[in-house]
């Protein structure tokens, strides 16, 4: 059975006497996401139409009604000027609707009657928001504007006012209309949170929702009084779920928009694939690519890979696309951990909008409730010890083998000591070690990057120019003493002004360069791994092949510099891993949580850190209602990678191995990139 829903909503009209309605707008998109909402509406499309000409409106109700099946329900929206004739004939206004002339320029109430009742479709509702909107069901056959105790399948109407009535705001007539719409506004609030559930059966049918409606509007507002048209019932004719957790009752109109609502679909359907391959259980997941079915386990590939089967879905899978990229350039590792909280937290903001929870202020909770995780886990992080590094690095990797080898070369350099990872040529793993170092502040411009998606700047076979002091911008007769060796070019200076790094730029010919800033400190680091000579700003002219380090290889990101391979006589390690493509993530992930778990500590692994984090932070909860409700959406959201993880090894949360670790720079940037990702989707319109 499908659910289709065309709302039509016009508030600008080219004929000044038909003044600018505010309400239909906002009605039209808090209608449209309670709608879409899978848990309340559950409606297959939603088509909005904004201020359309009457021809337009006319050609989509027909495009709405006329391909329906007997098992299909529709539902029909119209919130605009609603115009009576002396005659009583009743039209809505359009876009381009001339007020003293209707017939030619409106939508004529005979016009939906007929489609309506030419509609196949099993369950056809019309939900009318306009003054004197109860004129459409004068001279109806079957009993005007009774209230049928059992509505079944047929033709609905429901109309805000009656024949003779205004359709009045929260304080003042539609013919204004400074803030939603009073009769609309309630409707939303019954579907949203399942107020209109009246018999508590889980379901609102019309007859429910009406009595829901009718009774609220008359209870703020008793000069208006909403009507109800029935023809045809047999079974009831359910209009929405009661959406929410069971018992949950509303305390607000449900704040979010229809683009929220698609977000989160979308995201929910990106996610569920990146979700399954939690832990060391977690299983590949089956997407296509190019219409063919592909088995991945990783969670960059598997979104990169990800082709939505609903069009509508492909913006909220883009939010999925957008934290793992963000979470493996951070950290490495916990990216899908990070779609697992992120997709728990706005399932639950979802449920607080619908308790009509503002979202800019839900937005502050969480943003909250982040900063103080974080707070959490360097207070809880523990030293890693060199006994844990291979779990952590087995972990990491979801492979025994690269986590081995990963501990290896951390133990034949040093816990902090920098270690590269490369494409390999042959077959396997393999390393090597040489004299190398790793220097903080990235490189000097983004000009320099030779790698943009990964966000590096890489040289090979280097000559270094270290420099201390203020580069000056005459680099030429310095450089011009190797310039036919034909090597890249790495320069390192204390101060380096705009226009010295101009010039650095400029070096042309068959020269790669990149420019650093680091302190005397690391310059007298950087001289003692790749050799050469410290030479000061106004000595450059000294300059002589000697005077230059040499490296093997440089490869700077926008955090840090990590220089490999220079005098064999340094006593600084650092390691080289090579590894075949398919394995290339998986090392890479084992290398920076290793790394991450070093310099930031550990937490219990398996998700459990985590979510025993939550449980913390849910205790610390503070500010306003809504903030709190921010802020606990995002606590309850960070038990999600240990529920995924227990589900997908088919045990629960307590029985997961409590041996493992997680680092806690990785949990970091989850808890982070998650609550970027949430907040971007609470300012959603």
């Amino acid at each position: 059975m499908g659910r289709h829903a065309l709302l039509v909503a016009t508030g600008e009209y080219e004929d000044v006497r038909l003044s600018r309605l505010r309400a239909p707008e906002q009605d039209v998109e808090r209608l449209a996401a309670v709608l879409e909402d899978p848990d309340v509406g559950g409606f297959t499309t939603v088509e909005v139409l904004r201020d359309r000409a009457d021809h337009e409106i006319r050609r989509a109700v027909e495009d709405l009604l006329a391909p329906r099946e007997a098992d299909d329900l529709v539902l029909l929206y119209f919130s605009c000027h609603g115009l009576t004739t002396p005659a009583r004939r009743l039209y809505f206004a359009a876009s381009n609707t001339v007020q003293d002339r209707p017939a030619g320029t409106a939508i004529p109430r005979s016009f939906l009657n007929e489609q309506l009742e030419d509609c196949r479709a099993s369950g056809r509702i019309l939900l009318l928001d306009c003054c004197f909107s109860g004129a459409f069901v004068e001279g109806f056959k079957a009993g005007g504007t009774s209230v049928l105790d059992d509505v079944g399948t047929g033709y609905v109407v429901m109309t805000a006012s009656n024949a003779y009535e205004y359709a009045f705001e929260q304080d003042s007539l539609s013919l204004d209309a400074p803030v939603a719409s009073l009769f609309t506004d309630v409707l939303i609030e019954g579907l949203a949170g399942g107020a209109a559930d009246l018999d508590g059966d889980g379901w609102i049918d019309v007859d429910e929702l009406f009595k829901y409606a009718q009774g609220e509007v008359r209870g703020r507002r008793p000069d208006q009084t909403p009507q109800f048209f029935a023809h045809g019932s047999s079974q009831p004719l359910r209009i929405a779920r009661a959406g929410g957790s069971p018992g949950r009752r509303p305390r607000g109109t449900a704040s979010y928009t229809s683009g929220q609502l698609l977000v989160a679909r979308g995201f929910r359907a990106a996610a569920e694939p990146v979700c399954r391959t939690l832990g060391p259980m977690g299983r590949r997941a089956v997407v296509f690519v190019d219409r063919r079915p592909v088995e991945l386990a990783d969670a960059s590939a598997i979104v990169a890979a990800f082709q939505p089967d609903e069009p509508r879905d492909w913006l909220g899978a883009g939010y999925v696309r957008d934290l793992v990229l963000q979470v493996r350039r951070d950290a490495g590792d916990g990216a899908a951990s990070a779609v697992a909280v992120a997709r728990g937290a706005i399932g639950g903001l979802v449920e607080a909008m619908r308790d009509g929870h503002n979202p800019v202020r839900l937005m502050r909770g969480v943003t909250s409730a982040a900063a103080r995780a974080v707070e959490l886990i360097t207070e809880s992080a523990v030293r890693l010890k060199t006994s844990d590094v291979r779990a952590l690095a087995i972990a990491a990797a979801g492979s025994a083998e690269i986590g081995g080898l990963v501990a290896e070369v951390v133990g034949e350099t040093r816990m902090r000591a920098p270690i590269l990872v490369e494409e390999g040529q042959g077959i396997g793993l393999q390393y090597e070690i040489r004299p190398g170092l790793r220097l903080a502040g990235g490189y000097a411009s983004s000009l320099f990057v030779t790698d943009v998606e990964r966000d590096e700047a890489v040289l090979v076979d280097a000559r270094v120019l270290l420099v201390s002091g203020r580069l000056p911008t005459g680099l030429g007769n310095a450089v011009a003493t190797i310039r036919d060796e034909g090597q890249s070019l790495f320069v390192v200076c204390e101060e380096l002004p705009h226009d010295a790094l101009t010039a650095v730029l400029r070096i042309g010919g068959r020269w790669s360069t990149l420019a650093a800033v680091t302190d005397h400190h690391g310059l007298n680091r950087l001289q003692a791994t790749v050799g050469g000579t410290i030479l000061d700003a106004d000595l450059l002219e000294t300059a002589n092949p000697r005077s230059f380090g040499q490296v093997e290889k440089v490869v700077a990101t926008s955090r840090e510099v990590v220089v490999y391979g220079g005098h064999p006589q340094s006593d600084t390690k650092a390691g080289l891993i090579r590894a075949p493509a398919a394995d290339l993530p998986k090392v890479e992930r084992a290398v920076r949580a290793v790394r991450s778990a070093a310099h930031e500590g550990v937490l219990r692994g398996g998700g459990v850190g985590l979510a025993d984090l939550g449980a913390r932070l849910a205790a610390d909860a503070a500010g306003t209602p809504e903030e709190i409700a921010g802020w606990q959406a995002f606590a309850a959201a960070l038990a999600e990678p240990a529920r995924r993880i227990a589900e997908n090894a088919a045990v629960t949360v307590a029985d997961l191995d409590p041996t493992l670790l997680d680092s806690a720079g990785v949990a970091r940037t989850v808890v982070t990139a998650a609550a970027h990702t949430t907040s971007r989707f609470l300012l959603v319109h």
